[in-house]
Parts: structure tokens; C-alpha cells; sequence
């Protein structure tokens, strides 16, 4: 993957002098600080993998470039992220008692979450982004979609669209090693167009992502008027009341043979969470009912345990019921 172009943001440091692009160092003590519980997590994670500091170079940079070299959006963004951890474990709480999420209404979610601009441009978004550095799921997530995603569709032409594109990282890292793809967005937050565009940017891609707002569900425009060869949707499933209808959508606007990027959380309670998978059987299940195949699978658990290349652990955690990410890669199946 050809990386990103430098970035030369700095942080403010205490006594007023500069350092130029906070150092993973930095923002992780910087969390720990704010949030001395999250510390296992945070250590642990680039621990228990040898590959961490790679993984997370690129998601890293981003952040700096996002930041403007202000202390301050380091501390609003920690803050962010760890509100979302706090409402994450009381939710989880509740969630083992009752076994079913909370929210129930799209509408209600959407007004709240998706159209309250500040919450998704302050917390929202670069809590999503700070994940990759420190959520073991999302760690896991971005490693796959770099590492087996990006090599399998890198030489293909046309499209890449993704659905909910959100900050566009996972896009913007397709693109900037795919030379003859051009990027193409939807999502139903307006924030989103905003974020991509500054993400664009800093990777410097030759052509934006161009980024649609609009409902996936009701329909997926196409880019250029031809079905798309690559088509993502991460942490997406989950937020509607009806999943199948939106892989369905997708399975329209996808080209034959063109390759599919999905995610789901399983078991994993948040404030605009409204369908639950008890299991990635269960993603894959629907996702081939609705005549995708699925020809690479994996699950990014939640968690601080060493659980790569060790099954036992992992059969503990499913066992358990712990929250993870089903991550599938998938292809178009003919009707």
C-alpha cells in the first residue's frame, strides 16, 4: 500500500513549545490520563500484536492531520472515545440482563445521532477513528481490510463505493493503492461529505471521494451509471431495523464478480444499535440468503485477551458471548 503523505500537524505540549505529530505515545497516555480504566486495553493491544505499530500508522497520521496540531482536539477526541466506552459498558450491562438492545426506532436514532451535526463532526467521528488505535476489534478490522481486502481488488478499474462511508478512512486507504479505482460515498449523516473531503486530502488522492448523502436502503446510486466492482459496508448492518434489506440493495448495485467488504458487531450494545447478531453464523447466514457469497471470514473480538492464532481462547469468547466484529469478505452471487 503506498502510504499517505506525511503529515505535518504538531501538538501543543504543556509548556508551550511543539512537537510535530503526536506519537502513538502521546495519544495513548493522553487516553490513560482521562481514562486510567481503559489503560488495559490501550497497553495490551500493541502487546499482544507484533504488527501493532504498522497496523496503526496510517489511521494514526490521519488523526494528526484531522487535529491541526491542537492539544485540544487530542483531548476532545480521548473524551470522545471514552464516552463512547462509558455508554458502551453501562450498555453492555443492561444488555446482559434484558439480552436485547435498547433502541428501537431508526427515525429516533437518526434525528438524535446521525443529524445532530456537532455530536458526529466532535465525538462521534473521531471517536470511530481513535478505535483503530485502541479497540481491539477495530484494530483487527482495519488489519484485515488493509492486509487481505485492499491486495485482492488494488488492480481492479471503475468505482469503489462504500456505504456509510462515514470519515472515509477504510475508502481513502483502498484508493491511495488502487490506482485505477475512483471513490464514491453514501451515508445519511451530512457531516459525512465534510470529513471525506479533509480525509481526501490528506491522502492525497488524485480524485476526491465523492460522498452522496442519501439512504442506502431506499437506494445505491451508481457512480458512472455501471455497477460497482468494489463495494464496502463497515459497522453498518447492525444500525438498521432490517439488514437484509440494505444487502440486498447492495447485491443490485454490486457487479457480477466484483468483491464485497462487510462488518457486523455481534453482541456489542451502542447508543444507534437496533439489530442484534448473536453470532458471525448468523451474519453469514443472511448475508447468503441474500445471494452473496462470503468466501473469507474472521472475528475481531472486544477484548484484551491474546486471541490470534490461539482457537481455544476464541472458542472461550464466543462461548461466552463476547462482543466482536464479524469481517467478511464476500462476492456476488447471479440471481
Amino acid at each position: 500500500m503506498r502510504s499517505p503523505r506525511a503529515s505535518n500537524t504538531h501538538c501543543s505540549t504543556e509548556d508551550g513549545g511543539t512537537i510535530h505529530g503526536a506519537s502513538i505515545e502521546n495519544w495513548r497516555s493522553t487516553l490513560i490520563a482521562l481514562a486510567p480504566k481503559l489503560e488495559e486495553m490501550a497497553v495490551k493491544l500493541a502487546k499482544n500484536n507484533a504488527d501493532y505499530d504498522d497496523v496503526v500508522e496510517t489511521p494514526l497520521l490521519l488523526l494528526n492531520h484531522l487535529s491541526g496540531g491542537s492539544l485540544a482536539f487530542v483531548e476532545e477526541a480521548c473524551r470522545g472515545y471514552i464516552s463512547f466506552c462509558e455508554t458502551f459498558y453501562e450498555k453492555q450491562i443492561e444488555f446482559g440482563r434484558s439480552a436485547h438492545y435498547a433502541a428501537s426506532s431508526y427515525e429516533r436514532v437518526n434525528a438524535e445521532v446521525y443529524q445532530n451535526a456537532q455530536y458526529m463532526a466532535q465525538v462521534y467521528y473521531p471517536a470511530l477513528l481513535l478505535s483503530y488505535l485502541f479497540s481491539s476489534n477495530y484494530f483487527h478490522l482495519y488489519r484485515t481490510f488493509r492486509d487481505r481486502f485492499v491486495p485482492a481488488v488494488r488492480n481492479l478499474r471503475g468505482y469503489a463505493c462504500e456505504i456509510g462511508i462515514g470519515h472515509g478512512l477504510l475508502s481513502a486507504t483502498l484508493l491511495s493503492s488502487a490506482p485505477a479505482l475512483f471513490g464514491h460515498g453514501l451515508d445519511i449523516s451530512p457531516v459525512a461529505a465534510q470529513v471525506t473531503d479533509r480525509v481526501s486530502a490528506f491522502f492525497g488522492l488524485r480524485s476526491p471521494i465523492v460522498t452522496e448523502l442519501g439512504d442506502a436502503r431506499h437506494r445505491i446510486p451508481l457512480a458512472g451509471g455501471s455497477r460497482y466492482p468494489v463495494m464496502i459496508c463497515a459497522e453498518v448492518l447492525e444500525h438498521l431495523p432490517d439488514p437484509a434489506l440494505l444487502l440486498r440493495r447492495i447485491h443490485e448495485a454490486l457487479s457480477d464478480g466484483g468483491l464485497l467488504f462487510l462488518t457486523a458487531s455481534i453482541n456489542m450494545e451502542s447508543v444507534d444499535h437496533l439489530y442484534l447478531f448473536r453470532s458471525d453464523d448468523e451474519v453469514v447466514a443472511m448475508v447468503e440468503d441474500c445471494r452473496l457469497n462470503v468466501v473469507e471470514r474472521d472475528l475481531a473480538f472486544l477484548t484484551v485477551a491474546h486471541y490470534r492464532d490461539r482457537p481455544e481462547t476464541c472458542m472461550q469468547l464466543i462461548s461466552r458471548g463476547n462482543p466482536a466484529t464479524a469481517v467478511l469478505i464476500a462476492t456476488k452471487a447471479p440471481y
